[in-house]
């Protein structure tokens, strides 16, 4: 399931590609130790079943290197090396995770981690367990990898062990960091960083972190953050040549350097330094050119971004069309996705318009493709998730019972969740194949897309957090609750379950909105009648909490023609707006027309906490709060603003009020059906 595709690249570099020279003289040198072997004994025949590892590890003969790890796991058991036992059992599990042997792998994890506890070894002990947390991140299973990657960070924290911390540091910013969470994959990036600078050992696992910071940095547009990190990347790389092996001509074409020209020329591009970008890209080109596999396709990328910048289009199309081809929908849909909106914008650019929309549209088809499938995974993930929580509780009765209320409230919310998700990418992709909002559309639909995923997820995580510890509690019979204490759980559960059925609700009423584009002005409304009947349904909420207020200037025989169901809409939504943000003193409804008559205007003014200043032109924005402690989507007032759009008129905020909040709706003085 990872949806960035650089991210995906730089894992395989970092499993397939590293001292591919030496796979030259591989034979010979295999030929050359095993001829020495029957005169070895002791460390010297480790050693040299060692070295065969290592050699076709790096020469990619899986053959080889399975049957070497037997050898030097049998004779370290047969010799009682402890240590050399604990480098056969990780390389093992390395050898399962580079050929995609998860069975075995997960089969195999708990054993090793068991021998290596015993051992106290803790660096290997912390490497194969952040190796199970990146394999559950490759396999689609990023929810899986957090809560696996939690435990991670807290045995390391107990033991006081920096290296642990900074390993589950980095699992968790690579988990977060698939599933779009930027923010928080900064924050475990920088502690990872922080961690293992304390630790000698663990140092050189930092040149696995740099490339996966300077990615999300760049995704987040921080390049400023992300070429200060790029100078602590090439310090560590000049003060340990010798250790990498990259001493003379040698280094300045290796991967680990080709690592950095393109992370470094991204930040430079990114900041407008194209000239020096491009002279650091032209060395991974140098580096990369004659290397026809993956790890070409950040240099050729990078050097489509980069003339595309320049305006030189015909060289960007050129680096585009040399790495385009050798990617498959079947075999990398996020490369090819990639490679083709590239492609597009392109062409786009350079005038050639019917081409870009062509490839737009494929890029919007592939796209929709890609989230519907990402949307069934991660429902996928939580059903089997919480399936696993089901079986281990199941020995209690009581709380099994409760656990399939929580599994049933949650995996509903979720298909919900899903089909919302799905149906917003749907409407997005249908909006307009028009070549002019073409561009638009692709990026829309991707702000889209991570907004509504971090914005459900944050309010439906208090809710259900509630929910599942009330459950655990309630169904613990250790726990000896009062018949009171009982009842008061139970309630606060059925609280926080309507709390999430409204959540939904409003996704539903909103996307039913988001839907309609025209609503018929059948209904004659008497305006006085109508705004009393407003305040009357909002104070049997209000229960005398606030004072609620109708002010009326129009005559009371004034009517307008309009659609009652969606003006409804509308001013409920914003004395409930005005209700939920004032504490205490007034909500006050209030109708007066235009002074040329031809518009009735109603207001609702409260005297709560107000909108700042600087906040007030993103009011009508989606998801948009100013207050992101109060509960609730940020969708009420967007639709509001929509569906006043719809009926002729307008919904916009009073500047000029200050003791609180004022909003004007706008409506076509008609009052005949036309």
């Amino acid at each position: 399931m990872i949806k960035n595709h650089l991210l995906a690249i730089l894992y395989l570099f970092l499993f397939l590609f590293p001292m591919k020279s030496k796979a030259q003289s591989y034979q010979q040198q295999i030929d050359s130790i095993r001829h020495e072997i029957p005169k070895q004994e002791g460390k010297d025949l480790l050693e040299a079943y060692y070295k065969i590892y290592n050699i076709s590890y790096y020469a990619g003969d899986v053959k080889q290197e399975r049957n070497s790890i037997s050898q030097l796991l049998e004779e370290a058991e047969r010799q009682g090396d402890v240590k050399m036992q604990g480098t056969a059992r990780v390389a093992l599990l390395y050898y399962y995770y580079n050929a995609d042997m998860k069975d075995s792998l997960m089969s195999e994890f708990s054993k090793q981690q068991e021998f290596l506890l015993k051992q106290k070894d803790w660096k290997y002990y912390y490497d194969i367990w952040v190796l199970i947390v990146n394999h559950h991140i490759f396999t689609g299973h990023s929810n899986t990898a957090l809560r696996e990657v939690k435990r991670m960070y807290e045995d390391a924290q107990k033991r006081e062990n920096n290296y642990g911390v900074g390993l589950a540091s980095y699992g968790m910013g690579n988990a977060y960091m698939d599933i779009g969470l930027h923010e928080e994959a900064i924050a475990a990036y920088e502690r990872c960083i922080k961690a293992l600078n304390q630790v000698e050992k663990g140092s050189s696992t930092l040149l696995d972190v740099y490339p996966y910071y300077c990615s999300v940095l760049s995704e987040v547009k921080n390049y400023k953050r992300m070429l200060e990190i790029t100078d602590q990347w090439r310090a560590y790389l000049d003060s340990h040549k010798k250790e990498l092996g990259l001493e003379g001509e040698k280094g300045a074409n290796s991967t680990y350097y080709t690592y950095y020209f393109n992370s470094r020329a991204t930040a430079l591009m990114g900041l407008g330094k194209l000239d020096e970008a491009e002279v650091l890209l032209m060395k991974a080109y140098e580096a990369t050119k004659d290397i026809k596999d993956n790890s070409q396709l950040t240099v050729y990328y990078n050097m489509g971004q980069l003339y595309m910048k320049k305006g030189d289009y015909e060289k960007a199309l050129n680096f585009n069309n040399q790495i385009i081809g050798r990617y498959t929908i079947q075999e990398d849909p996020s490369g090819v996705l990639m490679l083709k909106k590239q492609r597009a914008e392109i062409l786009f650019q350079s005038h050639r318009y019917e081409e870009a929309s062509y490839l737009y549209k494929q890029v919007y088809a592939l796209a929709d493709s890609l989230n519907v499938n990402s949307v069934k995974n991660q429902l996928n993930e939580f059903n089997t998730l919480f399936k696993v929580d089901e079986l281990e509780k199941e020995q209690r009765e009581e709380h099994t019972r409760y656990v399939y209320i929580v599994l049933a409230i949650i995996i509903v919310a979720l298909v919900l969740i899903g089909i919302l998700g799905l149906y917003f990418m749907n409407r997005l992709r249908q909006k307009n194949n028009e070549l002019a909002l073409a561009l638009d559309h692709a990026h829309e639909s991707d702000r889209m897309k991570t907004a509504f995923v971090q914005h459900i997820s944050h309010e439906i995580r208090t809710p259900l957090n509630v929910i599942t510890g009330f459950a655990q509690v309630i169904g613990n019979p250790s726990f000896k609750l009062s018949t009171e204490e009982r009842a008061n759980i139970v309630d606060s559960i059925e609280t926080n379950t309507r709390e999430i059925t409204n959540f939904v609700n409003e996704l539903l009423e909103f996307s039913e909105n988001e839907g309609q584009n025209h609503y018929e002005k059948k209904d004659a409304i008497h305006v006085n009648g109508f705004c009393q009947d407003i305040i009357h349904r909002a104070e049997q909420v209000n229960n005398g909490r606030l004072e609620l207020l109708y002010e009326s200037l129009v005559d009371d025989s004034q009517t307008i023609i309009s659609n009652v169901d969606a003006l409804q809409r509308i001013l409920r939504q914003l004395v409930n707006n005005g209700m939920k943000f004032t504490e205490k003193g007034s909500v006050k409804l209030r109708a007066q027309l235009s002074e040329d008559l031809s518009m009735l205007n109603i207001s609702v003014t409260d005297t709560g906490i107000g909108i700042p200043k600087d906040q007030r032109e993103r009011v009508f924005e989606k998801f948009y709060k100013v207050d992101s402690f109060k509960r609730g989507l940020g969708l009420g007032l967007p639709m509001a603003h929509r569906i006043a759009r719809i009926l002729g008129g307008d919904l916009r905020l009073d500047d000029a009020y200050t003791e609180g909040t004022r909003f004007i709706l706008s409506l076509p003085n008609h009052n005949k059906i036309s």
